[in-house]
């Protein structure tokens, strides 16, 4: 169900005289995702929706491609022609000023810029100001219920014992040597489908000088061999079958050993230090009723690790949104690879996932999950937390 008071409402708030959703051939996930159009619909020709802030929405759609839409409790006019398509577009925008639509100036938040720039230059061409659409689509995309956030509960801790049952199955078989990356891998994925839970790519597993790349993938014929001694890093994320399911998200990065060499050691407590920073600033200032952006949660961790000398070797963001997706559509804790100015809306999850990667040498990472609850109280559902490279049990 679309919530038209709370758009009609954040229109009114912010001065838009609408918002304005293009799409073609798909370009625009978030009006398929908000109209609950199906991923397998044949659309191959350009729409729009429009939702006024003081009037009903309405569909304009290729004639040949209406019936797609008629399910719909909206108006929904049709185009033949481009110039009905023109006639069409000024007659809805008539008198509008100010729209929102799918545009991040300068490219600055391309997780939600989807309007073309051709688009955007013949929707300038009526005189009328785009204005983002970031934070609205922040507001009804990343929001929880509240039965989602009991339901992702449950998932967190289930998650988690799944990760503690992989840490200590790789224990067990380290001695072997026998085991590689892709075995622990499938013992994972086997957790999930004996939990009932799903995601939408395998996890990562990542041993010695494998965990120095983010996004190492292993595969049957690449894997490394799970042997003891070695830092092992596990980054797995899931969601229950439930409709409208939201996913957790964590990484743990262990020792497969009882000494890991100290320069591993200091590394892993800064990454630690780094996420508990960052954590304890969403706490803070959510305890206070203070505004939070998103930039201002990867400064906390970035600054720390920056100040100890190893902040050229932190090279991604410091968390994103999580939802439906496992990356969502709302604010991201990033001031290095965008600039994330959105505040963090209660009733939103987020990651927190600090990393430190030397190249050709190792990384390590930890991440937890944090649900901000629709009253603004700051839950980590992946806790206890990692706080040191040894784990002995769950």
């Amino acid at each position: 169900m679309i919530p038209l008071q709370e758009i009609r409402q954040f229109l009114a708030d912010n001065q838009l005289d609408g918002w304005l959703l293009y799409d073609f051939r798909k370009s625009n996930p978030i009006v398929h995702r908000l109209l609950g159009l199906g991923t397998d619909l044949h659309l191959t020709r350009r729409f729009v929706f429009w939702i006024p802030a003081h009037d009903e929405p309405l569909l304009l759609a290729s004639s040949i491609e209406t019936h797609l839409f008629e399910h719909l409790p909206f108006e929904l006019r049709a185009y033949r022609n481009r110039h009905e398509w023109h006639a069409a577009i000024a007659r809805i925008l008539e008198g509008a000023q100010r729209i929102a639509v799918e545009y991040s100036p300068m490219g600055q938040l391309p997780s939600v810029s989807y309007l073309d720039a051709g688009t955007a230059e013949y929707l300038r061409s009526f005189g009328i100001e785009l204005s983002s659409s970031a934070d609205l689509i922040s507001m009804i995309e990343s929001v929880w219920t509240d039965e989602q956030i009991a339901e992702n509960l449950v998932t967190a801790r289930t998650l988690r014992d799944i990760m503690m049952a992989t840490i200590e199955h790789a224990r067990s078989l380290a001695h072997l040597r026998t085991a590689t990356e892709h075995d622990i891998q499938q013992f994972v994925l086997q957790a999930f489908d004996r939990n009932s839970l799903i995601t939408d790519h395998p996890p990562i597993v990542a041993v010695g000088a494998n965990t120095a790349n983010p996004h190492y993938e292993p595969s049957p014929s690449t894997s490394a061999r799970i042997e003891p001694n070695s830092l092992l890093l596990l980054d797995m994320w899931a969601k229950s079958r439930a409709q409208s399911a939201t996913y957790a998200d964590i990484t743990w990065t262990v020792w497969l050993g009882s000494s890991p060499p100290s320069e591993i050691t200091a590394i892993a407590q800064l990454v630690f230090a780094a996420r508990d920073a960052a954590l304890e600033l969403v706490r803070r200032r959510f305890a206070e009723r203070q505004p939070l952006y998103g930039y201002e949660v990867d400064d906390a961790a970035r600054n720390l690790i920056g100040s100890a000398g190893y902040g050229d070797y932190f090279v991604h963001r410091t968390g994103h949104n999580i939802g439906t997706d496992v990356h969502g559509y709302g604010t991201n804790m990033d001031n290095y690879e965008t600039c994330d100015s959105r505040r963090i809306l209660p009733g939103t999850s987020f990651s927190i996932e600090p990393g430190i990667y030397l190249p050709a040498l190792f990384g390590i990472r930890s991440e937890c999950d944090v649900v901000v609850t629709n009253n603004g109280d700051v839950l980590v559902p992946t806790e206890p937390l990692q706080q040191s490279l040894i784990v002995f049990g769950t």
